[in-house]
C-alpha cells in the first residue's frame, strides 16, 4: 500500500468517526512526508535558536538599563524586562519543542508526533486569538498600508505554520496507518 493510500485510509477512518482532519500526501509536491517532517523540525529549530539568541540579547540590554537614570522617570526598562524575559523563555521552550519533533521524526514515534501536533495547534490558535483580541481592544492606530502589510505578513505566517502542522500530522497518520496494518506479532510454529 502506498503512502497516499495509507493516509487516505486513516483519514477515511477518522471521517467515519466524525473527525475531519486535513492531510497532505507529500511535502512541497516532491518530498515524502518523513523528509517533510524532518525539514519542519529543522526549520523550527533554526528559527527558535535565532529567536532565543536575539531575545536573550535584548533581555540583557534591558536588564543593564534597569535602575539607571534612563529608567528613573517612566520605568520603561523595568516594565519591559519581564516581557523580554518571557519571550526568551518561550523561545527556549520552542527549541525544546523542535528537538522533540526531530527526535520523534527520527525514531518514528507516533505519540511524540501527535503530541507535537496538538501543542502546536494550541499555540497556533492561542497566537491567532491573541492577535485578534489585542487588535480589537487597542484599535488600529497605524496607516492603512501598515495595517494591510501586517495583515498580509500575519496571514502568510499562519498559513505556513498551519501547513507545517498539517505535514507533521499527515506523517503521523501515515505511521499510525502502517502500525495498524502490522497487527499482532506472529508466532512461528
Amino acid at each position: 500500500m502506498t503512502d497516499d493510500n495509507l493516509a487516505a485510509s486513516v483519514a477515511e477512518e477518522e471521517l467515519s468517526m466524525g473527525v475531519s482532519v486535513p492531510y497532505v500526501t507529500s511535502f512541497c509536491c516532491c518530498l515524502n512526508l518523513e523528509v517533510g517532517a524532518k525539514i519542519v523540525g529543522y526549520l523550527h529549530l533554526v528559527a527558535s535558536l535565532i529567536l532565543t539568541i536575539l531575545s536573550a540579547w535584548i533581555t540583557s540590554g534591558i536588564y543593564d538599563n534597569i535602575s539607571t537614570v534612563e529608567d528613573a522617570g517612566d520605568h520603561v526598562y523595568s516594565r519591559a524586562y519581564p516581557i523580554a524575559l518571557a519571550a526568551t523563555i518561550a523561545s527556549i521552550a520552542h527549541v525544546l519543542l523542535a528537538l522533540f519533533l526531530l527526535l520523534s521524526a527520527y525514531k518514528r514515534w507516533c505519540n511524540g508526533l501527535r503530541s507535537w501536533v496538538w501543542i502546536m495547534v494550541a499555540l497556533w490558535v492561542a497566537g491567532l486569538l491573541y492577535i485578534v483580541v489585542s487588535s480589537a481592544l487597542s484599535g488600529f492606530v497605524d496607516s492603512g498600508s501598515d495595517i494591510f502589510l501586517a495583515f498580509a505578513l500575519g496571514v502568510v505566517f499562519f498559513v505556513v505554520v498551519g501547513y507545517c502542522i498539517i505535514t507533521v500530522n499527515s506523517y503521523y497518520l501515515m505511521l499510525k496507518s502502517s502500525e495498524d496494518m502490522e497487527g499482532p506479532a506472529k508466532i512461528d510454529y
